[in-house]
């Protein structure tokens, strides 16, 4: 579909992590005790509802739920927030709806549930595949972990991305070579 002025993505922000990446500039908070997402829908039900009475008939051609860390919601709760974006707006049947997720909230079962809600992508924060670097950017996962992870979104989704942070601390051109051929499928 091609983009005009009827057409247009939505960004959903789901504002919690496990922990502060300290190169991190994003609205996250870490909270470690439940979050109460029926409330998080009904909020993101009136916003999207106040939006879209703002910018009516228009065509949603992307989704994208970023953060923080949406991989920590449950896929019900991603599946009423695009509910409710379905409700009030057209969306366009090749509609990409993305979500962002971190190794450390992946599981092959809650990754199938997300497809099942209507996510079609996921974009992984690998940032790095050498446990020294994913360390000193103060990430939890490790290299081995963000690998199982990619085989999961490969496995659960069509497309699937995810990032490496180039040009790190002490970072030479092997080694970044050697991350890349990592990375590989």
């Amino acid at each position: 579909m091609a983009a005009d002025d009827t057409t247009f993505g939505v960004y959903v922000h789901w504002p919690f992590c496990l922990s502060k990446c300290p190169y991190c500039d994003f609205n996250s908070h870490v909270r470690h005790a439940a979050i109460d997402e029926p409330r998080f829908v009904r909020a993101f039900e009136a916003e999207i509802a106040t939006t879209a009475a703002r910018v009516p008939g228009r065509t949603v051609t992307s989704i994208f739920l970023g953060g923080g860390t949406p991989s920590l919601m449950q896929p019900q709760t991603v599946g009423a927030v695009l509910d409710a974006i379905a409700k009030n707006w057209t969306v366009a049947s090749d509609v990409e709806v993305s979500l962002e997720a971190n190794p450390t909230s992946v599981d092959a079962t809650r990754f199938h549930g997300y497809r099942a809600a209507g996510v079609n992508r996921v974009s992984l924060g690998v940032q790095a595949l050498d446990d020294a670097s994913l360390k000193s950017l103060g990430r939890l996962h490790s290299a081995q972990e963000a690998l199982d992870a990619i085989a999961i979104a490969r496995s659960a989704f069509d497309r699937y991305s995810f990032d490496l942070i180039y040009a790190r601390p002490d970072q030479r051109p092997d080694d970044w070579a050697r991350e890349l051929q990592f990375a590989r499928p």
